[in-house]
């Protein structure tokens, strides 16, 4: 790359960067990395990734496959249903006692718990 234009360059993972708006939601979220299963909680929700908590870190690179549960009624309605996503981990770190991995989001699919259909 041409050395003049580095300057205009922006770091990676800054905010400037980001291309879809973040949604501050604290969903369930079942994971499967490196064959082996998870239970986290979102952070924030965009189109493009998620950040979510668990309990280890997960290396950056690594692909992973999870499920985000979603309540699609209202109290009177207590039907859930899921998204089903295929991503890789880009960024991860610990704070304190608990890990934090970020994802982007390369497929997805709606999916119907109650009678297991996928929706496209």
């Amino acid at each position: 790359m041409n050395d003049r234009y580095e300057q205009y360059r922006l770091d990676p993972g800054n905010l400037e960067e980001r291309s879809a708006v973040r949604f501050p939601l604290s969903l369930p979220v079942h994971v499967i990395a490196s064959n082996k299963f998870y239970e986290a909680t979102t952070e924030n929700i965009s189109a493009n990734g998620i950040l979510f908590k668990l309990n280890e870190v997960l290396t950056p690179g690594t692909e992973v496959d999870f499920l985000i549960q979603v309540q699609s009624g209202g109290e009177t309605n207590p039907e859930t249903a899921a998204i089903h996503c295929l991503g890789r981990v880009v960024r991860a770190y610990q704070d304190g006692d608990q890990a934090h991995a970020a994802a982007v989001i390369d497929e997805y699919r709606f999916q119907n718990e109650e009678n297991g259909t996928n929706e496209e």
